[in-house]
């Protein structure tokens, strides 16, 4: 019997009552980044996803046999040759649940790591927060119902109830390891007395650590038992981003914020009988009482540093969980933030994971953690006395997720569970060692721990079978707006039906790479849900794949409940599924008369007999044509090839006859960026203008080596000249002897970037009316290649002048030019006042970005433009070829972020109405995503 004091919340350290702003995204575009802490992920699979090391279901991670080490010490030697750039010794290096490391990177550092071929991410690392937060109780009323009793309400405890039907609340689950990745833990709490544990299971290699310094004490040896089985801190992350924990803090697993032992005591507590100052009782529990508890403290005074979350994302799976808890916030704006893609390789490997939705609703902020390998988990409110009668708290983070709108395929939250004035362990401090606590982290270790039950009972279900399960097996809220699929997910959790769910519906890493590569198409993720953000007018359908887990076969006929304007049906509409078999569906929406703004949603069910297997449908978008041979649309082009140099050859091929050609270094660029202009007018050194004055195309060539399809293309075109840009660094002496059997060979090189636009610029001659000067920084080269294809059309040449003085070599050509007109290119961060003036500069031609920059360089182009090509503002080969094309046709290069149009490049192709819109590389360089809406947008500009 232990004391508890009934209040209305637990005092948490004053920067983890709410969930904090949200955290920067994955970048890599060069101008986008500051000195700061990364994380820096490369394109190796770690050892969870690796096949020879990889984990699942039924077995852990391998981390120790000699192939994984061997492959450890490989993904170390690739971290290695990364990290030959970089000045900071890396904080972390993680191997296990990503490939990749923490490090404080300078802006140059970060936007030269983020150019590599092997480096999939460049993400700055933001300061997240704890997910609860305090109910303020006016009067002393209670401002919420209480849910003290859980495992009662969730029919969990009793005869009947489903700890009984797995033999007792210390069978069901036994044997599965719960990881809680937050605040620590209070070893010394009844939640988590050993009594009766077994000892953990024999793949379990976890460690108890016992703290730093002073704090050494605070975390005995002998704090890990058969219940806590595992105790382990992390803050290295936090210390390099320049925070150390308050004098008041621990720095070991100890929790003295209350919230981590909260949370594991929800989870998998041991059952506790309270007694309150009344003489009031209460029986406690978590929602698996016989599980073991692992405890990773990555949250302190300050909050959580990204960098010590996945570092014990990291040793969690070395170490053995079954199932993860992250009651932390989140990035809302995108699905490849790095904590979350370290829970999608856990996922991958066998490790179910439960996230907080986030607590900020009602300040505007979306739900965080989108991946789909996550279940993300709003918080409900029920009634004790009542029986359940849930509902979504109005703080609980709620989707439409906040992407592009036609990314909108995740359904998030994905299911809801208690989550206001949870009553569960606390650190006592000398004050009762039970409170309650209110938020998202309330509600997402109930899930947690029920998917530890699940995964006890059925240890061959994969994570994404165990979330379906929970997922089609839920029941309605109280009210209409908790009911909406983007409010409250699929529904209320019900343990009473989860292990018998008919149905489910699996995806493994593949599928969520797929994904990932095209959120567009996430509606044919195989989810127990379907979203379709962009209805065409034509039908949208899509497949899903059911798995019956059941002992016997099973036939499902399908049904759709919803509004008359939204059409959805389903072939076969009676399926039979054969035990342990799959089948596969077709499922066709339809808009039949709903504005093509408005979300709609029903339900379509599965049933055979009393089993119901109940998944959300939404959709938005436009009206279904019932013309069945509608007039095609036309469509946007796209010149790419295989890899960037292949693309360069495609491009080269639209030019109707050359006679010279330029070769550029495919990965030192620098040197090309000023380059176009020349290529434009087809300037030859010593000649000047080739015999026919035809302009030359760009050509891209690896540093060592000519690539293939840059020697087919030279095949082809048959130059007479061929001009290599740049010296022996960018293209050295082997290459230049493999051009010389495709035509005569030439190079225009300097000391450095500033010399060779120097020396370019003087092939014009000395009676150029203009000269364009832009910034050579790597973070500035889109300035230099979007204007050189208006400098090409002008023939006018590009200098380049560092961001803070004029070089040499850039003084000495403006003296031999003397032009009429100096424009500089860029906004002051990339060619400063200083410069502007001590060059004395006639105009400035910028934006809020590289991207509006390239706006305001296509400003001098009339409306009903022949041609307008779209180049990656991330990736500078497709632009550095198509600029020259460009200026050749006197045309402007506009440029997108890979994944998504700005507004800017949209509102400029409105106003130029182009006959062409031509898409300058493939969909690694600009996506699927930005085809499909430019060819949205596109009709509307044609004539």
């Amino acid at each position: 019997m232990a004391g508890i004091s009934l209040v209305a919340g637990l005092a948490p350290a004053a920067a983890s009552a709410i969930d904090g702003p949200a955290p920067a995204g994955p970048v890599s575009a060069t101008g986008d980044f500051q000195d700061g802490a990364y994380i820096v992920v490369l394109k190796d699979l770690p050892l969870a996803t690796n096949p020879g090391t990889a984990g699942s279901a039924m077995a852990k991670v391998d981390t120790t046999s000699a192939q994984a080490v061997a492959y450890a010490d490989r993904l170390l030697a690739l971290q290695d040759a990364v990290l030959q750039g970089v000045a900071a010794e890396p904080t972390y290096r993680y191997t296990v649940a990503l490939n990749g490391f923490a490090v404080n990177l300078t802006a140059a550092e970060a936007a030269a790591l983020s150019q590599r071929p092997d480096v999939a991410s460049v993400t700055r690392s933001t300061m997240r927060q704890l997910q609860e937060g305090i109910i303020n109780e006016p009067d002393g009323a209670p401002a919420q119902p209480d849910t003290d009793l859980s495992p009662d309400l969730l029919g969990l405890r009793g005869d009947g109830g489903v700890w009984q039907q797995l033999g007792g609340p210390m069978e069901a689950g036994a044997g599965t390891v719960v990881g809680i990745i937050d605040s620590g833990i209070a070893y010394d709490n009844p939640s988590f007395d050993a009594a009766g544990m077994p000892a953990p299971p024999a793949s379990w290699s976890g460690e108890c650590e016992t703290g730093e310094g002073e704090d050494a004490g605070d975390f005995p040896a002998s704090a890990c038992t058969n219940k806590l089985v595992g105790a382990r801190y992390f803050v290295e992350g936090a210390r390099a981003a320049g925070y150390e924990p308050a004098p008041e803090e621990s720095v070991s697993p100890l929790d003295v914020d209350s919230h981590g032992s909260h949370v594991a005591g929800t989870a998998a507590g041991s059952q506790v009988e309270l007694e309150d100052t009344g003489g009031n009782t209460y029986n406690i529990a978590g929602m698996v009482p016989g599980a073991h508890v692992a405890a990773y403290k990555v949250c302190y005074d300050f909050g959580c540093h990204p960098d010590d979350s996945i570092a014990a994302v990291d040793a969690a799976l070395a170490d053995g969980v079954d199932v993860l808890n992250f009651s932390v916030s989140g990035d809302p704006t995108t699905f490849e933030d790095p904590v979350d893609l370290a829970f999608k390789n856990a996922a991958a490997a066998g490790v179910f994971s439960a996230a907080s939705a986030g607590n900020s609703a009602e300040d505007g902020v979306p739900v965080a953690h989108l991946g789909p390998w996550q279940t993300t988990v709003g918080a409900s409110t029920h009634r004790a006395e009542d029986g359940p009668v849930p509902s979504i708290g109005s703080f609980s983070g709620r989707g439409p997720v906040d992407v592009a709108p036609d990314e909108q395929t995740i359904l998030k939250p994905d299911i809801g569970a208690p989550g206001i004035n949870v009553l569960a362990a606390a650190a006592s401090d000398g004050g009762p060692n039970w409170g309650y606590l209110t938020g998202t982290s309330m509600s997402s270790p109930h899930i947690a721990g029920l998917a530890a039950l699940i995964h006890g009972e059925y240890p061959e279900w994969s994570p994404m079978a165990i979330k379906s399960a929970m997922q089609t097996s839920t029941i309605d809220y109280a009210n209409a707006e908790s009911n909406q699929a983007i409010v409250g997910g699929t529904g209320f959790v019900e343990p009473r039906s989860f292990l018998a769910p008919g149905l489910v519906f699996d995806s493994t890493e593949a599928d969520w790479d797929a994904f990932l590569a095209d959120p567009t198409m996430g509606y044919e993720l195989n989810a127990a849900y379907v979203s379709v953000p962009a209805l065409g007018t034509e039908p949208t359908t899509l497949t899903r794949t059911v798995t019956n887990p059941g002992g016997a076969d099973a036939t499902f006929e399908a049904s759709f409940a919803g509004p008359d304007t939204l059409s959805v049906t389903v072939e076969p509409a009676s399926v039979t599924v054969p035990a342990g078999g799959s089948a596969e569906l077709t499922i066709t929406v339809a808009n039949t008369g709903a504005d093509t703004d408005v979300w709609q949603e029903g339900d379509l069910s599965w049933t055979s007999g009393e089993t119901v297997v109940e998944i959300p449908v939404l959709a938005r978008g436009e009206v279904a044509d019932d013309d069945p041979d509608p007039e095609p649309d036309p469509m946007v082009e796209r010149v790419f090839g295989e890899d960037r140099y292949d693309t360069a050859a495609e491009i080269a091929a639209l030019y109707p006859a050359i006679e010279t050609v330029y070769v550029a270094s495919g990965t030192g660029f620098a040197d090309a960026m000023s380059g176009s202009p020349a290529a434009s007018q087809g300037l030859v050194p010593q000649m000047m203008t080739t015999p026919e004055g035809d302009p030359a195309p760009v050509l891209l060539t690896k540093n060592d080596r000519l690539p293939n399809a840059t020697a087919a293309s030279l095949e082809t075109l048959d130059p007479t000249n061929i001009v290599i840009l740049g010296g022996e660094g960018a293209v050295d002496g082997d290459v230049e002897a493999e051009l010389a059997a495709y035509g005569e060979v030439s190079r225009v090189e300097g000391t450095d970037r500033y010399e060779t636009s120097a020396n370019l610029a003087i092939m014009f001659g000395e009676d150029v009316d203009t000269v364009y000067l832009a910034s050579g920084a790597d973070a500035a080269y889109a300035d230099a290649l979007t204007g050189a294809a208006r400098a090409g059309s002008e023939t006018a040449p590009v200098l380049l002048t560092r961001p803070d003085m004029v070089p040499a070599a850039t003084a000495e050509a403006l003296a031999t030019l003397n032009p009429d007109n100096l424009i500089v290119l860029g906004g002051e961060g990339a060619v400063s006042d200083v410069v502007y003036t001590a060059v004395q500069a006639d105009d400035r031609i910028a934006g809020a970005n590289r991207y509006e920059t390239a706006v305001a360089i296509s400003q001098e182009h009339e409306p009903d433009v022949e041609i307008v090509h779209i180049a990656s503002g991330r990736d500078f080969p497709d632009a550095l070829a198509g600029s020259a094309l460009a200026g050749t046709q006197d045309v402007p290069v506009l440029l997108t972020k890979p994944d998504q149009l700005p507004s800017a490049t949209l509102a400029e192709l409105e106003r130029l109405s182009p006959e062409r819109v031509v898409i300058l590389g493939g969909t690694n360089a600009v996506s699927q995503d930005v085809e499909d809406r430019l060819n949205e947008e596109y009709p509307g500009w044609v004539g």
